[in-house]
């Protein structure tokens, strides 16, 4: 009962919160994993439907595969901000620890 009253440190935040910025960062691994098997496939439905002639299933799914694509690289913008995030926390936790140790050798 006395952990549920003790004020967290920092570490223990900064513990916290790189293992959600990990989390979050297997996420997005998996859903760009995902959305480039579902480009394959649709690409080749794409040639399916090309060589029966179908015209206007082509457009429809070649406007699919461009907002995929699009969402594609928006994963990868989010995956480079996380991973950003999660420089600066730890650079930020750094310069702490730098700053305390600094402290103490000036007393």
């Amino acid at each position: 009962m006395a952990s549920l009253f003790k004020k967290k440190t920092v570490d223990d935040i900064i513990k916290e919160q790189s293992k959600e910025l990990r989390g979050t960062q297997r996420q997005i691994t998996r859903d760009r994993a995902a959305l480039e098997k579902q480009e394959k496939q649709m690409e080749l439905e794409i040639k399916k439907m090309a060589k029966s002639g179908n015209k206007e299933a082509c457009k429809i799914l070649a406007k699919q595969l461009v907002q995929l694509r699009k969402q594609k690289n928006r994963t990868y913008a989010v995956s480079s901000k996380v991973t950003s995030m999660s420089t600066q926390t730890k650079v930020m936790n750094s310069q702490m620890k730098m700053a305390g140790a600094m402290s103490t050798s000036a007393k």
